[in-house]
């Protein structure tokens, strides 16, 4: 079995990776990044630098559990591994690191994240699906009119309902955007200024 990087994002919107054995066991987990293309150079960096012994840097917990973390010769973290029980058990996890790190077979699970995040909103008495958690006025436009004309003369105004928390129902202008919510709705409407 080869070992293989798993790309996913987490609760909070950020893009994840995993370095996982063949067995299937994460050996390295990394920090949150704002996009996929930051933790793809993640990735890379990991399969430059896990192939130095030098680059570990052996950590405890506060409960006196080893760990380590890899870093890039920057000095930048890159990964850190779990707990382990035993000094002897962590030195097995940063030769397993090694030995897998240079892997080029990535896992991008973050096209299953989306359908997870799949919502059903109305656009114009439309049904659409929408997959990610926010939506902006222009995303609006274009899906009530099939394309967002930037002419000054059109004037576009944006209303929703049944949206998230403390503020239900409102107004969008150009720019902004609005937590998605399943069931949503939204009224586009477009006025010739001219």
């Amino acid at each position: 079995m080869n070992s293989y990087y798993t790309i996913k994002t987490g609760k909070d919107d950020q893009f994840y990776f995993n370095l996982k054995a063949g067995n299937h066991e994460i050996i390295l987990q990394s920090e949150g990044y704002q996009n996929k293309e930051g933790a793809i150079n993640g990735i890379e960096s990991v399969q430059a630098n896990s192939q130095d012994r030098n680059n570990f840097e052996i950590r405890f917990s506060k409960r006196d559990e080893p760990y380590f973390v890899l870093k890039a010769t920057n000095g930048q973290i890159i990964g850190k591994s779990e707990m382990y029980s035993s000094s002897g058990a962590m030195e097995n996890g940063i030769d397993s690191v090694m030995a897998n790190g240079k892997t080029q077979k990535i896992h991008d699970l973050t096209d299953d994240d989306e359908k997870k995040h799949e919502r059903s909103i109305i656009v114009n008495g439309r049904e659409k699906i929408w997959c990610q958690k926010f939506i902006s006025f222009n995303e609006l436009v274009k899906l009530a009119f099939d394309s967002f004309n930037d002419n000054p003369n059109t004037c576009y105004t944006v209303t929703y309902s049944r949206g998230h928390g403390s503020k239900p129902e409102g107004s969008m202008v150009k720019g902004e955007e609005v937590k998605v919510k399943s069931k949503m709705i939204f009224n586009v409407s477009a006025t010739d200024k001219s």
